[in-house]
């Protein structure tokens, strides 16, 4: 397995994870599980961050990559803030659905980039 093959793998099992993790946090009382929630977040930043700079390196044009380096970046902040925004207002599950959107939108660049990546026939992927 190539390191593309195992960041893309990553990318694939941590967000599943994610979200149902974070399905369990919104729907019941499993507060004690967002730290867990938290760090799989780091993980699946830095897994896109992996897929995207190989990507990169493989020989992809770069503005994909790129986008997905800068999500992830959004993807941290927002994370880390997002239960501070409207916190107790009825408006906050609009945050929450942002949140859900930020991630699944991580997901489908590191599958878009894995798909761009694979379908060129890159170096780095061999």
């Amino acid at each position: 397995m190539t390191a593309f093959s195992a960041a893309r793998m990553t990318v694939r099992a941590v967000g599943l994870a994610m979200l149902v993790l974070g399905v369990v946090v919104w729907t019941g009382d499993a507060a004690a599980l967002i730290a867990v929630h938290m760090l799989l977040g780091i993980v699946l930043v830095l897994a896109l961050w992996a897929v995207a700079v190989l990507a990169l390196q493989a020989g992809t044009r770069p503005a994909l990559p790129a986008f997905a380096i800068a999500w992830g970046l959004l993807m941290a902040a927002f994370g880390l803030i997002q239960a501070q925004i409207l916190p107790g207002d009825g408006l906050h599950i609009v945050i929450q659905v942002a949140h859900l959107a930020v991630g699944l939108i991580a997901i489908g660049l590191g599958e878009a980039l894995g798909a761009i990546t694979t379908r060129s026939g890159a170096s780095a992927m061999r």
